[in-house]
């Protein structure tokens, strides 16, 4: 009679956990586009860009350069402001800033099956330095980054390096959600899991996640990463 040999079976035990482990450990959500919706979804201003909404009929180029990577965002508001001097751009964050209901949903079904993290580029421009306080969801998330005190920029590949070695995970465990196409770009260039966000269908955008994450429609579960005193911000 013969036995399979102790390395053969510690392979195969190997083998096992790594087939239960689940391929994403970590969520990064942005947050200006994901977790609370954009200013074009929330102004209705006759003066106001169409931004993503964008058609022929009423273009609108500088956001399509956001989307490229070609400008940051805090330009694009900038040319704006300089355009239309009528416009507070900060007041409108602060004044029309909700979190969507599919992100709350998000987090139900997620029930701590994976970390959560909000990834942003520059919320402290627009806030101030205590910005997550004004979003109490954010207790819910497991780690809060801000690429701008991190020292680059989405969609800047550094900036999602920068991301993972803080959150101390591996890039192929971590799904990326953005509603810019360049940041996605950005996350992928690295090994990041990437989902586009699309504003124009902020459900079903949610639906597609939860779909490639194979999470359950369970409304609550045990936090697996919950920390109980809020999330860890990094980049304050």
């Amino acid at each position: 009679m013969t036995y399979p040999a102790p390395g053969g079976a510690r392979a195969r035990r190997r083998q096992a956990l790594r087939r239960t482990r689940p391929a994403v450990t970590t969520i990064v959500l942005d947050m200006g586009g994901v977790v609370i919706p954009t200013l074009f979804e929330r102004v209705r201003f006759p003066s106001f860009p169409s931004g993503p909404f964008s058609d022929a009929a009423r273009p609108d180029a500088d956001y399509a350069k956001v989307e490229k990577g070609e400008m940051q965002e805090r330009d694009y508001w900038a040319r704006l402001a300089a355009r239309h001097p009528e416009l507070d751009i900060g007041a409108l964050w602060r004044d029309c800033s909700v979190v969507r209901e599919e992100v709350t949903g998000l987090l139900r079904r997620i029930g701590g099956r994976m970390r959560v993290t909000a990834f942003t580029n520059d919320m402290s421009h627009w806030f101030g330095p205590d910005w997550p306080a004004r979003f109490p969801v954010l207790r819910e998330f497991d780690t809060i980054l801000e690429a701008s005190v991190l020292g680059v920029l989405k969609p800047d590949p550094a900036a999602f390096r920068a991301a993972a070695q803080a959150l101390g995970e591996e890039p192929r465990r971590c799904l990326f959600v953005d509603d810019l196409a360049a940041n996605l770009d950005g996350a992928a260039a690295i090994g990041m899991r990437t989902q586009l966000f699309d504003v124009r269908d902020a459900p079903g955008s949610m639906a597609r996640i939860a779909a490639s994450l194979g999470l359950p429609p369970a409304t609550a579960a045990r936090r697996v990463f919950a920390v109980p005193r809020g999330p860890e911000v990094i980049g304050r």
